[in-house]
Formats: C-alpha cells, sequence, structure tokens
C-alpha cells in the first residue's frame, strides 16, 4: 500500500468492511454508538441477512430506521437486498417471452423467429442475477439515507469483503448485461411495434439505463473521499491479514479512500506459555500488516474475557477504539474526532433565526446541483436532491411560502420567513 492521505477523510458515510467473522458488525455498531453519545445523529446500517446487527445491539431492527432504545441520537436499520430485487428487477425474461406470445414465425418467417428463439433460449433468468447486483441495490438504498437531513453520518456495516468488492465491478458487468438485453429488444423490435408499439421498448431501454446509472452514481459516491470512508477490520491470522492486503489494494484500485485498520481480539501479554507463543504469532502478523498500510492508523482491540454484545460491552469497545466523546462543532463547522483512526465530521442539518427570518443549512455532499430543487408547500420545506425528495423538519412556523437557496460546496443554505 504504502500511500497516505492528504487530509482526515469526511465522514458522513462510513463503511465497515472485512473477512466474515472478524468483528466487523460489533466494530461498525460500537463506531456508531460512540458518535450518537458524542451527540451526533446516526443511522447504523446493515444488509447482513443473518440480522446480526440487530443480534448485536439487542434491539430488533427492521426496514426502516429504528431508533435504537437505550443510545439518544442512534437509529438501526437493517436492509433486504433481496426484497428489492423483486421489486426492482422483475424477470425480464419471462417479460420479453410474454411479449412476444404466441407462434411469431408466422409474422416475421421462420429464419427470424428460429434467430429470436435462440437468443431468447440463452437468456435465462439466472442470467439476470450479476455477481454484485444484491450489494449493488443494497448500496443503492444506503444512499437514499445519504442526504437524509434526520442523520449527522451512517454507518454501513457491509458485506464480506468478498461480496463488496464483487459489486465494485458491477458498472463493466452491467454493460454486457444491458447489451445483451438490448440486443434482444432490436431482435424483437419489429414485432413489439406491432404488437405493443415503441412505447413499452423506449420504457425498457430507460429503465435499463436509469438502473446503471444509478450504480455508477454509487460507486462515484463511494470514491468520493469528502463523502465516504472505509475501515477495514480483521484479525491477527495469517488469512485474515492476507485478504485485507488484498481488499486493500482493490480498493485503492477503485479509488476508494480506506481511512484505516481495525484489529481485533489480539491476544493479551499474560504470564503462560500457551499465551505467550499465541501472541508471539500474532504480533508477527501485525507487524505486516502495519508495514503494509502504512502511513495509515491501526488500531488494536485486546481479545476480551466474553462475547461482545450489549450496549455496555459495544460502548466500551466504541470507547476503546476511538477515546473520548467530541461534542459537535457549533453550526456546520468540521471537526475532527476519534484518536485511534480520526476522521472529520460536520452536522447534517443546523438551523438558526434572525430578523423573522430562518435559515437552514444543509449538508449534502456528493450533490447534483442539475438534480437539487428546493420547494416550500402549506409551511412545510421540501429538499430534492439526485432524485430524492425529503422533508425537513423545521424549528419555526413559517409565515409564507416564499424562499431563497444557495448551494456552496455540499451545503445548501435555505432562507426562510418567519
Amino acid at each position: 500500500m504504502k500511500e497516505g492521505r492528504l487530509a482526515l477523510p469526511m465522514a458522513r458515510l462510513l463503511l465497515f468492511g472485512g473477512k466474515g467473522g472478524v468483528g466487523k458488525t460489533t466494530s461498525a455498531a460500537a463506531t456508531a454508538i460512540w458518535l450518537a453519545d458524542s451527540g451526533y445523529k446516526v443511522l447504523l446500517v446493515s444488509s447482513d441477512p443473518a440480522h446480526s446487527t440487530s443480534d448485536s445491539l439487542e434491539v430488533e431492527l427492521g426496514s426502516e430506521p429504528t431508533p435504537v432504545t437505550g443510545v439518544e441520537n442512534l437509529w438501526g436499520l437493517e436492509l433486504d437486498p433481496a426484497e428489492r430485487m423483486d421489486e426492482l428487477l422483475p424477470r425480464l425474461s419471462d417479460a420479453l417471452r410474454s411479449g412476444l406470445g404466441g407462434n411469431m414465425s408466422n409474422i416475421l418467417g421462420s429464419q427470424a423467429s428460429e434467430g429470436i428463439a435462440e437468443e431468447m433460449g440463452s437468456l435465462e433468468s439466472a442470467d439476470l442475477l450479476l455477481p454484485g447486483l444484491d450489494e449493488a441495490l443494497a448500496f443503492d438504498q444506503l444512499l437514499s439515507f445519504a442526504q437524509d437531513p434526520r442523520f449527522d453520518a451512517l454507518v454501513f456495516d457491509t458485506a464480506p469483503t468478498g461480496h463488496t468488492l464483487r459489486f465494485l465491478g458491477l458498472p463493466e458487468i452491467l454493460d454486457s448485461w444491458t447489451g445483451r438485453i438490448i440486443r434482444l429488444a432490436r431482435l424483437t423490435g419489429g414485432v413489439r411495434s406491432i404488437l405493443m408499439g415503441r412505447h413499452q421498448e423506449r420504457a425498457m431501454r430507460e429503465e435499463l439505463d436509469k438502473f446503471q446509472r444509478r450504480v455508477k452514481h454509487v460507486r462515484r459516491v463511494l470514491t468520493n473521499p469528502w463523502v465516504s470512508s472505509f475501515t477495514l477490520v480483521t484479525i491477527p491470522e495469517q488469512m485474515a491479514v492476507a485478504e485485507t492486503v488484498r481488499a486493500a489494494e482493490t480498493l485503492t484500485n477503485y479509488g476508494i479512500d480506506i481511512n484505516g485498520v481495525i484489529v481485533n481480539r489480539i491476544t493479551p501479554d499474560l504470564d503462560h506459555p500457551f499465551l505467550q507463543q499465541r501472541r508471539e504469532i500474532e504480533q508477527k502478523h501485525l507487524a505486516s500488516l502495519k508495514e503494509c498500510f502504512e502511513p495509515l492508523p491501526i488500531a488494536e482491540v485486546p481479545l476480551e474475557a466474553s462475547d461482545i454484545h450489549g450496549l455496555d460491552s459495544l460502548r466500551s469497545l466504541g470507547n476503546s477504539i476511538n477515546g473520548p466523546h467530541a461534542k459537535p462543532a457549533e453550526g456546520m463547522e468540521m471537526q475532527t474526532v476519534g484518536s485511534s483512526i480520526p476522521f472529520s465530521i460536520r452536522k447534517g442539518l443546523h438551523q438558526t433565526t434572525q430578523s423573522g427570518r430562518l435559515t437552514v443549512q444543509l449538508h449534502l455532499p456528493g450533490v447534483n446541483r442539475d438534480e437539487l430543487s428546493v420547494r416550500v408547500s402549506d409551511g412545510e420545506l421540501f429538499v430534492e436532491a439526485n432524485g430524492k425528495s425529503r422533508q425537513v423538519e423545521l424549528i419555526k412556523a413559517l409565515k409564507s411560502d416564499r424562499n431563497k437557496f444557495e448551494l456552496e460546496g455540499d451545503i445548501l443554505e435555505i432562507t426562510l420567513e418567519i
């Protein structure tokens, strides 16, 4: 690796990744609790179908942000990519087959009909379940909350490393996949025009293009160091360290900022022959890891006498990783937090009143200026960014719907009459 950072990453979206079973979920949950206890509003998100985040917190989470009892300022959410896939990607092969219907040889002739049948026969439903597609849908859901003014930061417990890396190559895979669908559309275009008109064909093309744009947008957000940072989690064992190094190289090649590495379950320095032998081996792996990741910070977490689950043990782990709590800065100023693996953070929403006016400031990282709009309706403020509209809860009632707004960098400032 040997590549350092020019500045601390901006923690609007904190991703925790690593090999399965290395403490990724507990590290993410502990950091989310630490940030919430510091005074930041945090959404902890997981895409693990095993519901390990719920188990770790000992709180039942659902598919919508759920307040975590016992931790003020913390919400939890468990994504369901499979359900999302059912909503967004109906079986196109079935749709295409039913769209043709009947015996087309009477219309097209036997040669054209056989060509279509051959292409359709090679397009099985399984072909639509692309490698990385479920992760893409999880990230797509995640980004719908990235500009939600309710939260200052999102902490994402990602799928095991291989799944996440598989997603990063999805845009290129989609090029081939959508090309295949479009080729089939061209083959059937004449018939589709006769039976259904060109509108349906255009709609299918638009839907494919839209989905591909969204996947590429997700990757752009993940590669923006002012929006996202990636913390790798591992343990001091040879296979885990080797996978961590490979994952870091792949993430770096895709342009994703690595914030640091958390090494869990380090054997403590106790006077026992077995433990000393174990620790000696671990220290060699730890030294190798530090050499590979220099100058990135490495947080070393000792092996505990019991499992880490429940709020008390997660709080203790969060304090061990991140150190003393840091009170949020005033206004929209950035603040450096975290001792072992430092990063910068700012509030997602700030409101002030003066001289009959309410000023609302929103942190909208990665916002596309062309897709930004602000409207006030019946005294309620709505902000639409990148195709997603959100209502902003105001601290004062409005006198009128008049407003003006200005985007400076990734800070949107709206002035309203009260």
